[in-house]
């Protein structure tokens, strides 16, 4: 593909994108509130799973918040069909801006960026990913960054999958605790649920603990 029609691609990204941020704003409610306020729709809709889906798909186009998808995945569908969803989709989510990415660095060299991180990402693609998922750098930008670098995607896949299931089934556990309509006030909780979930996170901050340390001991050292 030529490089502008690259360009036009990301023109009518930009209108899109700055339309539905313009809309937000003139709604005095945040992204996340108006996200709420669309998922309690879909409890009601026997397409509800479908029209998740489809929320997860455009998620990251419009840099929307995924945690409330994956608390709403917990809610709606329980702890364990729940969090089997909200992998399936995320995974899905997360290869939509890789693929964005690789359209956008077509032609592109990540040679003609040799810093130490770029090499590090492209001859340790899997460990990069997962520390990086495992430390909580925004996940969309090291989506489109791992795209652009033409990174393997099946070890993009895999060390998402990983990486991203300890803090993805707290919040879908969260959400699964949640009793009575789906909102952020008002709420009772099963106290169950949050303790598994705190376990995940500190499941999560350890193993991210241990891979920092294997990385560190597999730097070389410098000769003295």
């Amino acid at each position: 593909m030529q490089r502008w029609q690259r360009f036009l691609v990301l023109a009518f990204w930009l209108v899109f994108f700055i339309s539905f941020w313009l809309y937000v704003n003139r709604s005095e409610q945040s992204a996340t509130e108006l996200l709420q306020v669309w998922l309690q729709g879909f409890s009601s809709s026997q397409f509800g799973p479908l029209l998740l889906l489809g929320i997860f798909i455009i998620r990251p186009v419009f840099l929307l918040p995924i945690s409330i998808l994956n608390v709403f995945a917990g809610f709606a569908y329980g702890p364990i069909w729940g969090s089997l969803y909200a992998v399936i989709a995320t995974l899905i989510s997360a290869s939509i801006p890789y693929g964005m990415g690789r359209f956008f660095g077509t032609g592109f060299k990540p040679e003609q960026l040799e810093t130490k991180l770029v090499r590090r990402m492209r001859e340790r693609s899997f460990d990069t990913i997962l520390l990086s998922r495992l430390i909580f750098i925004p996940g969309d930008l090291v989506n489109y960054a791992a795209g652009f670098l033409r990174i393997s995607f099946i070890a993009f896949v895999l060390a998402t999958a990983l990486g991203g299931i300890p803090s993805l089934l707290m919040t879908t556990l969260a959400g699964a605790s949640i009793e009575g309509q789906f909102a952020f006030t008002g709420l009772r909780l099963n106290i169950w649920y949050l303790v598994a979930s705190g376990g995940l996170l500190i499941f999560s901050l350890l193993s991210s603990y241990v891979l920092r340390k294997r990385s560190d001991l597999n730097e070389p050292q410098p000769e003295s």
